[in-house]
């Protein structure tokens, strides 16, 4: 049996996956190194924007919590969480068009996978895995990080000038341990693991 023909509205429209349209010969691909530096461009900006998203709005909620003299002041662990927990989803649907790694071990996770190509293929904004995808992604993570923690230490810079414990400030931007005992804490990295 032959199947029917696709209604007119459905003919041009592409099928998920990467089949060409209806009707169109599929391409061949081209042999040699070629970089669609439109779709690098977009991904390292969703990369970028979504990690800075990501790390101001959690960075910031520990800020709120940590620093004296901030309304959130003491607010406890769980608005911590709540707060990292939107922090992390605001940052995957602002970088929504980059697939939204936003964190340098996932991309090497999915380096390490076997992944051939990043980005979202939805939108049409993809790479195939290389060296320099790779090294956009993390080098756009990496900036993104900073300027969320750069804006974070202007929005709560009189709390940071205010703040006298120094492992307090520390802590808006890092995790340490209560007790220093590195075997110890070895231990519970490795469990947390």
């Amino acid at each position: 049996m032959i199947p029917a023909r696709p209604s007119a509205h459905l003919r041009h429209a592409s099928r998920v996956g990467a089949d060409p349209p209806w009707g169109a010969a599929p391409r061949a691909r081209r042999k040699g190194w070629k970089v669609n530096v439109d779709n690098l461009g977009v991904l390292f900006l969703s990369e970028l924007v979504g990690t800075a998203m990501l790390v101001l709005l959690g960075c910031g909620v520990v800020a709120n919590v940590a620093l004296v003299k901030t309304k959130g002041y003491n607010g406890g662990f769980l608005l911590v969480n709540i707060g990292w927990g939107l922090a992390v989803f605001s940052g995957v649907v602002v970088a929504y068009a980059s697939g939204a790694h936003i964190n340098p071990a996932v991309t090497l996770g999915l380096v390490a996978n076997g992944a051939t190509e990043f980005g979202n293929a939805a939108l049409g904004t993809t790479v195939p895995v290389d060296a320099l995808s790779v090294l956009t992604y993390i080098g756009a993570q990496l900036i993104g990080a900073i300027l969320g923690a750069i804006i974070v230490w202007l929005a709560y810079k009189q709390h940071f000038d205010e703040e006298p414990q120094a492992a307090n400030k520390l802590g808006v931007f890092s995790t340490g341990p209560a007790i220093r005992s590195y075997g110890w804490n070895l231990v519970t990295e490795i469990i947390g693991t």
